[in-house]
């Protein structure tokens, strides 16, 4: 009766959600816990600016090379067997970053951390589509980001706390046993009947990669992470130059943001499940195209504070939505099909509806800084985030436009 009953509770869809959310967690944990150690550890090797930039810069290349073939594995092979290589192939990237001793294998350490945030993200997302419907998905996505932006928050806090206390193992030590852990708990965890994958043979690469709401949704997608990723080096010399804020008062303005971000998406998934995705996406847009230039022109400190707190609610209203509505999408095109009378068998294109996602992430994340310090360079950087407003706002016209469109159709239909 008891072996019956553990694996009755491995089957419940809350446990599977419990592992999901610790995998995601554990992801931005150990992206985040190196921040404070590294520049130490690699300067007492003797690397250079531009190498300490290739440690940090290989997570992203890991990514954005990763994120499509793990899309596709999930399709193809299932849900479990991504999610177990994403956790094991993070717990691995620590212990060798906790054991390097030359930048080359500090470089590989991080380019495999990306390799497996790829498949974890790609199979946890899909999964989640999976085991929820679709009045359900945006409540639960919003609660798998916000435990994203709590490991966010956490991960630099607790590598530079372990990393004074215990010295520069220790803190690799933690995570590792931790990622041990999870990727155990992920193997012995069977996945609900109806996950069965079907693969790619449903679905053509023109009908996926041309749809509209799967466009605007990695349109979106872009747009979000080139803006973070252009913000995240020109705010701290701005805040520096108007203010004279150091880099403790700049990473608490940070956390700050990550945490208004973390803690609202409930909030935001909740809503969209209500109201629907693209209002919300529109709202989301609009708002943080009007918040953003405010960053640069904000008199003092506290109101810069006030508007990085804000940033942090505008930029969750239009990214927890999209998350959801990218799983509906694909629904749309290849609706599931009936298995027993009963259930509905997923189609199989979760995974590459997120893979393509995380490309699409990625892709902003590492054209946004470039495109930042080449802008810069001839305009004052308020001039640079009132033209960035105007990209947000452009975006938030095109939804809006599908939005007018659909609904004419469906009055075509009545």
């Amino acid at each position: 009766m008891r072996e019956r009953s553990w694996t009755q509770k491995k089957s419940d869809p809350l446990y599977l959600f419990t592992l999901i959310n610790l995998a995601v967690f554990l992801d931005t944990l150990f992206y985040g816990i190196i921040v404070p150690v590294v520049p130490y550890y690699t300067a007492a090797l003797g690397a250079s600016t531009i190498q300490l930039g290739l440690v940090f810069a290989a997570f992203s290349a890991g990514l954005l090379l990763a994120s499509v073939p793990a899309g596709l594995a999930c399709d193809r092979y299932g849900y479990r067997p991504v999610m177990v290589f994403g956790m094991a192939g993070l717990t691995i990237s620590t212990f060798i970053f906790m054991v390097s001793h030359s930048i080359l294998l500090l470089v590989i350490s991080r380019l495999l951390q990306g390799v497996a945030a790829a498949a974890t993200w790609s199979a946890g997302l899909a999964l989640v589509a999976v085991l929820y419907p679709p009045h359900l998905r945006g409540q639960k996505m919003g609660v798998v980001m916000t435990s994203s932006g709590l490991g966010t928050i956490v991960g630099p806090v607790l590598g530079g706390a372990l990393y004074q206390f215990a010295g520069y193992v220790f803190p690799f030590l933690v995570a590792a046993g931790a990622g041990a852990l999870l990727t155990l708990l992920l193997w012995f965890s069977p996945l609900p009947k109806d996950s069965v994958c079907t693969g790619r043979q449903q679905l053509s690469w023109q009908e996926f990669l041309f749809n509209r709401n799967i466009f605007w949704g990695m349109l979106i997608t872009v747009a979000g992470s080139f803006g973070f990723g252009m913000l995240e080096p020109l705010v701290p010399v701005e805040l520096h130059k108007r203010f004279g804020l150091g880099s403790a008062g700049v990473g608490l303005l940070f956390g700050a943001l990550s945490l208004s971000f973390a803690l609202s998406q409930l909030l935001f998934g909740v809503l969209s499940d209500r109201l629907g995705r693209k209002p919300l996406i529109v709202a989301g847009l609009l708002s943080t195209a009007a918040t953003v230039p405010w960053l640069f022109a904000a008199p003092n400190v506290k109101l810069a504070s006030a508007v990085i707190v804000l940033l942090g609610l505008t930029v969750g209203a239009y990214a927890t939505p999209v998350l959801p509505l990218l799983a509906e999408s694909v629904e749309k095109i290849r609706p599931r099909h009936p298995t027993d009378g009963k259930k509905a068998r997923a189609n199989g294109l979760y995974g590459t509806a997120y893979g393509i996602s995380n490309t699409a992430y990625s892709v902003g994340l590492l054209t946004g800084p470039l495109v930042g310090a080449f802008l810069v360079q001839h305009w004052d950087t308020l001039t640079v985030m009132l033209l960035y407003s105007a990209l947000l706002g452009a975006v938030a016209i095109g939804v809006m436009a599908r939005v007018q469109e659909t609904l004419k159709a469906k009055k075509i239909l009545t």
